[in-house]
């Protein structure tokens, strides 16, 4: 039992109780459960659906499939133990990391839409205008990659400094953003 009230107001007495013992729940009417049944059956052919088409785009095997368009992380830099200098090429040196269930056989490297990146320390000394770029474009590769693996490829003479580049940018490593194009499935 509590009251309730303000100086001044009359209080009032509220009583609660518990439900007693034995007495029945409401049931729903029939009306009431053709509605649940029909939402139940919405609910479970919504989410079939759902599980069929992931199923579907996804192959049933959690990511790309042989012979569809695989992601791969890619990346390229100049080779560290030939550096660049204005009018000289060096090679390129690209990694590649494939992370799907099938093999990988890359067919061609291209250089991607973005700025080829120095090393922080030419950058600081003043490597702005790099004058780096593959030197073919695409370059024609054969490369396999294994399932679950990382390939470190190597491309000799592919990467080109004009006269052009700043001073400071001489003997820096190069970040080269490069898009690649493979089969996947093969062996």
């Amino acid at each position: 039992m509590s009251w309730t009230g303000c100086v001044g107001i009359a209080a009032t007495r509220t009583e609660t109780r518990p439900a007693a013992r034995g007495t029945r729940r409401r049931r729903l009417d029939r009306r009431g459960r053709i509605v649940l049944a029909l939402a139940a059956t919405t609910a479970v052919l919504v989410n079939a659906g759902v599980a069929w088409m992931y199923w579907r785009l996804d192959g049933g095997a959690g990511g790309a499939t042989t012979g569809s368009v695989a992601e791969l992380q890619v990346r390229a830099r100049s080779d560290e133990s030939l550096p660049l200098r204005p009018g000289g090429a060096t090679s390129l040196t690209v990694t590649v990391t494939n992370r799907h269930a099938f093999p990988v056989r890359i067919v061609a490297v291209r250089q991607a839409a973005g700025q080829v990146t120095v090393d922080a320390l030419h950058r600081d000394a003043g490597c702005v205008a790099t004058g780096v770029a593959v030197v073919t474009d695409p370059l024609p590769v054969s490369w396999k990659v294994p399932r679950n693996a990382i390939g470190v490829f190597t491309v000799p003479d592919a990467l080109r400094m004009t006269e052009a580049a700043d001073p400071a940018c001489r003997g820096a490593v190069f970040t080269v953003p490069v898009r690649a194009t493979g089969i996947g499935g093969s062996s």
